[in-house]
């Protein structure tokens, strides 16, 4: 492991992690990103390439740098993406885009643009027992800070993958996936089977005509006062009467 301080905000290494933070099509060119936080570096399993933490701060043994920088507080707020940061920030692989073939519960994001909801969806379909995630290319990408915090470090234990609408059709077809798409004049009272894939689309337009065609409308039936849900929380509801029905615990 290589130990060095560095104390300049103008650092090399600094704007770098800036622009991981900041810029997907960065990330991809350097085949990294970012990790924020105590809670979030210390539980994951992977490999890290930088980590940067302030002197005094405690590194645990499990944890093997490839490169430990000591910085001032002052660095890891420039670098962190949110108001009272902890003392430490982490370079890590950028995982590849998984293959879904075989899975049998699996969630997929339409366009959904908030990086907080693709991040609480992704939590929540771990949590739920859904073992995959398809986001198409619209859709705010899962390795941004934001999209990282919501998802509390289930990014890293449910297998994701990234394309185009006619890659998710094709997919469908291939698991033999029956589709559940979430829509405002979908039925409430729609029998559920499996393998299956529920849809959730775009937060002020839902899923896209194509794939309303594909299968069965369902909505969650709720008072005349309220004509919505968030994305995240009417997912959430639906993945866990899905749960409930057809893998209870």
């Amino acid at each position: 492991m290589y130990t060095k301080e560095i104390k300049s905000l103008q650092h090399p290494i600094v704007k770098h992690l800036v622009k991981l933070r900041k810029e997907r099509r960065y990330r991809l060119e350097k085949e990294s990103l970012l990790l924020e936080g105590k809670k979030m570096i210390f539980e994951y399993c992977g490999p890290i390439k930088i980590l940067l933490t302030t002197k005094d701060a405690p590194i645990p043994n499990h944890l093997h740098p490839k490169t430990t920088l000591f910085v001032s507080f002052e660095i890891i707020e420039k670098i962190s993406g949110t108001k009272a940061p902890e003392p430490y920030l982490a370079e890590v692989p950028l995982p590849s885009s998984s293959t879904l073939e075989g899975k049998e519960r699996l969630l997929a994001l339409d366009g959904i643009s908030d990086p907080g909801n693709v991040g609480t969806l992704i939590r929540t379909a771990l949590a739920l027992g859904f073992d995959g995630i398809f986001l198409t290319k619209n859709s705010a990408d899962p390795f941004m800070d934001k999209a990282l915090r919501a998802a509390k470090g289930a990014t890293f234990h449910l297998p994701i993958q990234m394309g185009t609408e006619e890659e998710l059709i094709a997919l469908i077809k291939k698991n033999g996936l029956i589709p559940y798409i979430a829509d405002g004049n979908g039925s409430t009272k729609t029998a559920l089977t499996s393998p299956l894939i529920l849809i959730l689309g775009n937060e002020a337009n839902g899923p896209s005509q194509t794939l309303k065609k594909l299968g069965q409308l369902i909505a969650i039936p709720i008072v005349k006062e309220t004509e919505s849900l968030n994305v995240a929380v009417a997912g959430g509801i639906l993945m866990n009467k899905f749960q409930e029905i057809l893998w209870p615990r």
